[in-house]
């Protein structure tokens, strides 16, 4: 009779081969989970992200808006950059402000990585712009047109629930994919960052 179990040497080398693919793949896969799949509510403790995950994220569509001081910005601007949002209503109150300031201290505190982050701020009233531009000469600066960008990341508020103040960041292929709340401590949305572009090909 014929024995179907398998032979030790058998197994032994399937397990080996297991192994050596669970060494490559499993940073991978731990990458994306933490990409795309956990919620900061449901994530391991010390494992979770800080600012909010945009499930599943959003793919941005065409937009074009004028840009004060420079050529308009479009769907092409937003690749090879992680790019955060900021829709700023008149007035810009003190919450408005701080959340501003917040985004702006991240990508500083980032440091030789802060070229790969680039941040818009679109304004509703052109009157923003001189009390904005002194502190936040880093930032583009967009006109509110209603139909650009700023129409599509109102979209992504609204189903969200997110609050008005709330930063959008984007990916460098164009999906919109983390809120951030305009109260979470720059601190942690730095840490955030941070293992976005450690583990981040591209931007």
């Amino acid at each position: 009779m014929g024995n179907n179990s398998e032979k030790p040497g058998v197994l032994v080398s399937r397990l080996k081969l297991v192994l050596v693919i669970s060494v490559f793949l499993g940073p991978m896969l731990a990458a994306f989970i933490w990409y795309y799949g956990f919620d900061a509510s449901q994530a391991p403790a010390g494992k979770s992200n800080h600012a909010l995950l945009i499930q599943p994220a959003v793919p941005l569509g065409a937009f074009e808006n004028m840009r004060f001081g420079q050529d308009p910005v479009n769907q092409e601007s937003l690749k090879k950059f992680w790019t955060v949002v900021h829709l700023v209503k008149q007035p810009c109150d003190e919450v408005c402000q701080k959340s501003i300031y917040n985004t702006r201290q991240t990508r500083i505190a980032v440091g030789k990585d802060s070229g790969r982050i680039q941040r818009y701020l679109i304004l509703q009233d052109i009157d923003l712009l001189d009390r904005l531009q002194t502190g936040h000469g880093d930032a583009s600066f967009l006109i509110d047109s209603g139909q650009g960008l700023e129409d599509q990341i109102r979209s992504i508020v609204r189903k969200n629930n997110l609050g008005a103040n709330d930063a959008i960041l984007i990916d460098p292929l164009g999906n919109a994919m983390m809120a951030i709340p305009a109260d979470l401590d720059p601190r942690l949305f730095l840490k955030d960052l941070k293992k976005l572009l450690k583990i981040s090909r591209i931007g």
